[in-house]
């Protein structure tokens, strides 16, 4: 199908390419947040100093936590420790248990053990329309046997671009129904239940269709789309960054829309390699291209200094202000504020 911009995947295999969607762009729900015990569970380190908080606090932030039971090592994520009870520990976390490799700092405990009571997939899913779709493989075999339904295998999505792909999504969606499509004579609108926290911020459509075919020219663009979505303006940007120029003595930086880390990564990309330029979107992988001793100017730099906060960073928090300019002068720059 020429102008595909969407192609339904059922692992490796293509499930369909498909003019458009209807559904996918809304505000995304929240991580829900589940709660665990901790059983035969001493607490020492950092959780003992978090539970010590949570019994005079009521509760007490841990960030990441790490369990070993005989089962192996499991992490969570933004964990909250709410008390303990005799040797049960009991917390909250915005993530599973992920398993992971070997860790020393992982507490040793018999069990853990989810609470919480799972959510019923009407909370926590919605249907989202894939429309105008050529089916292809197994979607195809079941449309012309007559099959009333896929087997439940996981989907995903992929957006793509005139060239190649630009995103994708969907954590195990699947398929619950076709039909035939207004679009064309011959393609199907396909409906696939999705996990409301894969919904994408209304936003980032018009993200996807700008960068649609090419590399945007007109600087400060990232800068019209609201400060939650310009990730999705970093991710295209990575996967269109062209070889750099050959490198000038000096770089400016407009700092005008510079409020979070993201509108930060999208300003420097901008500042050296021109509009949709990409860099880096994380001090650790910033590698610039320039001799040490460049000068970056950073024009109006009140506003990040302002919006950035003045935290020392810590697990999963962006970087401050402070932070990102150590960063920048530690990878070779010499920055000045104008």
């Amino acid at each position: 199908m020429r102008n595909a911009k969407y192609a339904l995947l059922a692992g490796a295999d293509v499930l369909a390419l498909c003019a458009g969607v209807d559904g996918l762009f809304a505000e995304p729900a929240p991580p829900a947040r589940a709660r665990y015990e901790l059983r035969g569970c001493e607490p020492r380190g950092p959780l003992g100093r978090a539970v010590t908080q949570a019994v005079v606090e009521g509760s007490a932030p841990q960030g990441e936590l790490y369990v070993r039971t005989a089962d192996g090592v499991f992490g969570l994520r933004d964990v909250r420790v709410l008390g303990i009870r005799g040797d049960v520990v009991t917390v909250e976390a915005r993530t599973p248990p992920l398993r992971e490799p070997h860790r020393r700092d992982a507490v040793d405990c018999a069990n853990l053990i989810r609470v919480s009571p799972q959510e019923p997939e009407t909370a926590t899913h919605t249907e989202v329309t894939f429309l105008g779709c050529a089916p292809r493989g197994a979607l195809r075999a079941a449309v012309e046997s007559g099959t009333p339904e896929l087997p439940a295998v996981p989907v995903t999505y992929q957006r793509l671009a005139s060239v190649g792909t630009a995103a994708f999504g969907v954590r195990g969606g699947r398929v619950t129904g076709w039909a035939p499509s207004g679009h064309e004579r011959g393609l199907l609108d396909v409906t696939v239940l999705v996990d409301r926290r894969d919904l994408r911020p209304p936003a980032v459509a018009d993200i996807w269709e700008l960068w649609w075919w090419a590399r945007p020219e007109e600087p400060g663009t990232w800068a019209r789309f609201p400060s939650g979505t310009r990730g999705a303006w970093l991710e295209q940007a990575r996967r269109r960054s062209d070889t750099p120029d050959p490198p000038a003595d000096t770089y400016h930086l407009d700092g005008t829309h510079v409020v979070d880390a993201d509108s930060f990564w999208c300003a420097l990309g901008e500042a050296f390699l021109g509009p949709g330029g990409y860099l880096a979107d994380d001090l650790d992988q910033l590698r610039p291209p320039f001799a040490p001793g460049t000068t970056l100017v950073w024009h109006d730099a009140h506003v990040a200094r302002a919006c950035l906060g003045v935290v020392p960073r810590a697990r999963e928090r962006p970087p401050t202000f402070e932070e990102l300019v150590v960063g920048l002068a530690c990878s070779g720059l010499t920055v000045e504020f104008a």
